[in-house]
């Protein structure tokens, strides 16, 4: 399927002659409708980039038959299957809710002490003795260690 980029650039600025009616309704600056167009623009050109790199396989599931399949995945079938390995870690959920992308990969070097100490600190909001408890350590103990930890996520 084609995509015309004039008719969505064209819907895009339709939509955006909608938000900034909306934005003066609410009385927003100037700066701040154009901080938001701006994030809209970026998102637009994100999204159209995206969608103009891509394109769908339609991928029949009749494997006996393979001349109806898309030419692409007749070609690279093997290179684009593969085989994924899940750890699901529902004690951390709270880690996909993290936008940023250097704080993520710093959680994601953390150990499973590390971070199970500071899911217990944080999120399940346990004080120094409470956890010290837990781990047969000292409260001074639990809070040095978090602090290294918080040490080694604020570097930058």
């Amino acid at each position: 399927m084609a995509i015309s980029f004039r008719k969505e650039y064209k819907d895009f600025r339709k939509e955006l002659a909608k938000k900034h009616k909306l934005y003066e309704q609410l009385e927003m600056s100037q700066e701040q409708m154009d901080a938001l167009d701006a994030f809209d623009w970026e998102e637009f050109h994100s999204n159209n980039n995206y969608r103009r790199h891509t394109q769908s396989l339609n991928i029949d599931r009749d494997f006996e038959h393979p001349e109806g399949m898309h030419p692409l995945y007749q070609k690279f079938g093997n290179a684009l299957s593969v085989e994924l390995k899940v750890e699901f870690r529902d004690r951390y959920s709270w880690m996909e809710e993290i936008s940023s992308p250097q704080l993520l990969k710093k959680l994601h070097s953390l150990s499973e002490e590390e971070l199970s100490l500071l899911d217990e600190r944080v999120f399940r909001m346990k004080n120094f003795r409470e956890i010290g408890e837990e781990k047969n350590v000292t409260p001074q103990c639990i809070s040095q260690k978090i602090k290294r930890i918080l040490k080694r996520l604020a570097k930058g």
